[in-house]
């Protein structure tokens, strides 16, 4: 988890490095999965629990809806990024689909929007700035295109595709859940 939250860290401060520290620990994504991704996303919905403390939150039912809706949404999400990624990322990379990486790839992506949904949890009002966070995290993604082998002229391509599985699937889902929640 430790490292996992370094990496993390690492991508936000410099992502090109940050890819390169990925690489380098190697990590089985299952494995990430279990240890620090989870974590992470129950951390991040138990975040939901702050929302009672400010001014209409709609009351306990509400914040543990939205609490399962964010875990659900978002673990949800990593499966469709990987069937999206997998499916259709083969003719941006050089040699063939490393699932490993794919999975890692992905894992590492959602869980910069965790960092970014449970920063927004715990600030008492709505700021725009955060709203555009997002937009941070697929520059993070574009730098990846060295660690997955992105064939040249390709790298918008593959950002939108990686932009579409990996950002717009959790945060769509996670809004129409909302939706529906209040």
């Amino acid at each position: 988890m430790v490292r996992y939250l370094q990496n993390i860290l690492q991508l936000m401060l410099s992502p090109v490095r940050g890819w390169e520290d990925v690489s380098a620990s190697m990590d089985d994504p299952e494995k990430l999965m279990r240890d620090a991704y989870y974590p992470l996303l129950a951390f991040a919905a138990l975040t939901e629990f702050v929302r009672l403390f400010y001014h209409n939150s709609g009351g306990v039912l509400t914040v543990i809806e939205l609490a399962v809706a964010l875990f659900g949404s978002f673990f949800v999400s990593f499966f469709i990024a990987r069937t999206i990624l997998m499916q259709y990322v083969s003719v941006f990379i050089d040699g063939e689909v490393n699932s490993h990486k794919i999975s890692t790839f992905i894992i590492y992506g959602l869980g910069l929007l965790l960092i970014i949904e449970i920063i927004e949890n715990i600030l008492p009002t709505d700021l725009t700035l955060v709203k555009f966070l997002p937009l941070f995290v697929a520059l993070i993604l574009y730098r990846a295109a060295a660690y997955l082998s992105v064939k040249q002229g390709a790298e918008l391509r593959f950002l939108c595709l990686a932009a579409l599985s990996v950002i717009v699937v959790p945060i769509a889902i996670f809004y129409f859940l909302e939706l529906i929640i209040a």
